[in-house]
């Protein structure tokens, strides 16, 4: 199923329609939907080249790629004559001028033949300019592609001229998926599966049915993607394990990190690094401070991520001896807590898309944390000074006036521009609000209404 996707396929459209030659690099981790996106190539050039790079030796690689160009443009001497070295093969392409060539799974086809990259470092500064040919080379090891084709001491750095990293997608998406489903149960499942289509499209039924079919089931891919897609990318994976499952639990500074895991300071800022290059983790700050503050917190990026280190992976003893309908229950009880956190995520997607639900156009958006109190929101305009302090609540009661009042409090907290700014007040509830609230001077939004802005 492809979706959404508007600005890749955007890029790659303008690339495919470019006078110029193109190379092209799309990266990403596996099952984020890089397939689907090169499907779409091959529907807007049906002469396009697509070869699927395999663990195999040079040879058996040169002898597939010969059959098939030969099959795609029906060259018969192709056949007859195969490629002796891939400089006969790009050479070959060369002459094609106009020529679309899709390199699936790259990362395999320079480990397969170390010359590739070279050869290709050549092609590109010599017979690719006189072309308009366009190549794409695509890989599921970010690591891996930012090593060979990205990283400054590769020949092929500086050739390419687009690169598309793949990211699971975002909230508004998933609708796309499940168009019948309201904002409550596309959240649900945007908490558990995040916005990776592969795992998406393993829905069943409802939530609790699909973690019990696909999560706590040896046999199924979700039960141990998270731990196969790491172990991929990384040379020692226990230890980037042990600190995805610290801040799963809520272990979010450097410090508390340390002490939960036992590693070293060294240790820890070093494989926090890798983990935000590879798009799993991130580093956040209170939306009042820079990116350097020492206040910065750790999350898990993904959501796919987040239940798999919060629920599953601390949990696989269950699973082993099949006591899933225990784990099963533990994770009902758990999980409305964790919700909330996402909750909060998903409320700040929103606001991005859709700053007109500000009494003014924010500059800044994000959260704030002090010592002992956080506020979920908060909007800044920079230039007028204003600001807008915001809290949500996934509960089951209604909201009175007592959230509103501790809001004014924490606020006080603030440092930014108190002395000149201008403050207003929202409040986000899943349940509602009491009469005592709507009275008071802040906007209350409820979900009909977000679900409405997300909608649209």
């Amino acid at each position: 199923m492809f979706a959404n996707r508007i600005e890749e396929l955007k890029s790659i459209k303008d690339a495919l329609a470019s006078k110029k030659p193109e190379f092209i690099v799309i990266y990403g981790r596996r099952r984020v939907g890089k397939t689907e996106l090169l499907k779409q190539i091959l529907k807007i050039r049906s002469d396009a080249i697509y070869f699927l790079g395999r663990d195999e030796s040079p040879h058996d690689m040169l002898a597939r790629l010969s059959s098939i160009v030969a099959d795609k443009y029906n060259d018969e001497k192709l056949i007859r004559f195969p490629f002796k070295n891939l400089d006969e093969a790009f050479y070959y392409f060369a002459q094609k001028r106009n020529a679309v060539l899709i390199f699936d799974e790259f990362p395999y086809m320079a480990s397969s033949e170390p010359a590739l990259l070279s050869v290709m470092q050549g092609f590109c500064d010599s017979e690719m300019k006189n072309t308009k040919l366009k190549l794409f080379a695509c890989g599921s090891s970010v690591g891996m592609v930012e090593r060979s084709l990205l990283g400054h001491s590769t020949p092929l750095y500086g050739r390419r001229t687009r690169q598309l990293k793949i990211e699971p997608m975002r909230f508004s998406a998933v609708k796309a998926f499940f168009p019948k489903m309201n904002f409550l149960e596309l959240l649900e499942i945007y908490a558990v599966l995040g916005g990776t289509p592969a795992y998406l499209l393993e829905f069943e039924k409802n939530l609790f049915t699909t973690i019990d079919k696909k999560f706590l089931k040896k046999d199924q891919f979700l039960y141990k993607d998270a731990e196969f897609i790491l172990r991929e990318e990384l040379k020692e994976p226990r230890y980037y394990f042990s600190i995805i499952r610290s801040i799963a639990f809520g272990n979010t500074s450097l410090g508390r990190i340390m002490n939960d895991s036992g590693l070293s300071k060294d240790v820890v800022s070093k494989y926090l690094a890798v983990l935000q290059d590879l798009g799993v983790v991130e580093r956040l700050w209170p939306v009042t401070e820079n990116p350097k503050s020492r206040k910065g917190i750790y999350r898990i990026k993904d959501n796919y991520f987040k239940f798999y280190f919060r629920f599953i992976f601390p949990n696989l003893e269950y699973i082993e001896i099949g006591e899933t309908d225990f784990l099963l229950e533990k994770i009902k009880e758990n999980f409305n807590s964790y919700l909330g956190i996402i909750f909060e995520d998903v409320l700040l997607e929103i606001f991005r898309e859709r700053k007109d639900l500000f009494p003014f156009k924010p500059t800044k958006l994000g959260r704030w944390w002090g010592k002992e109190r956080e506020i979920d929101i908060i909007a800044i305009d920079e230039k007028y000074d204003e600001i807008l302090f915001a809290e949500a609540k996934y509960t089951q009661k209604k909201v009175g006036s007592d959230l509103y009042f501790d809001l004014i409090e924490k606020s006080k907290e603030v440092k930014w521009r108190n002395k000149t700014r201008k403050e207003h007040y929202m409040i986000v509830s899943k349940s509602g609000f009491e009469r005592n609230l709507k009275d008071k001077n802040v906007k209350c939004l409820g979900l009909n209404a977000i679900y409405q802005f997300q909608a649209e």
